[in-house]
């Protein structure tokens, strides 16, 4: 059994957005120390005042250089968002600077306001 944490990079009233980044990086590198074995990122579009992760490979990719062990996750890329080719290259490359620790996953949004 492994167990994971979702992570959607909050931002709460008076944080900035560095605030929200930094404070939530802290969280993943703190789950890892407490041996959790991987961390899933949302992706949320024009919703600011909820969330800061809007780019959720770019912030994958700042995990695995802050982590060691704990595998990284996209609980979802929105493909109708995406160039596909572009988003597989992003995909295999990531999962380089991971060293094989990078979990993909794909859709078409769980949201309807997009």
């Amino acid at each position: 059994m492994e167990f994971g944490m979702f992570a959607e990079f909050p931002i709460r009233p008076g944080m900035t957005h560095a605030d929200a980044f930094e404070e939530s990086f802290r969280l993943v590198e703190t789950a890892e120390q407490a041996g959790m074995d991987s961390v899933w990122l949302a992706e949320h579009h024009f919703r600011p005042e909820m969330s800061v992760l809007a780019s959720p490979l770019l912030v994958a990719s700042a995990i695995s250089t802050r982590t060691s062990r704990i595998k990284v996750g996209l609980a979802v890329q929105m493909l109708p968002l995406a160039n596909l080719l572009r988003a597989a290259e992003e995909a295999a490359t990531l999962d380089h600077i991971c060293k094989g620790r990078f979990e993909y996953g794909i859709g078409r949004s769980g949201m309807t306001n997009y």
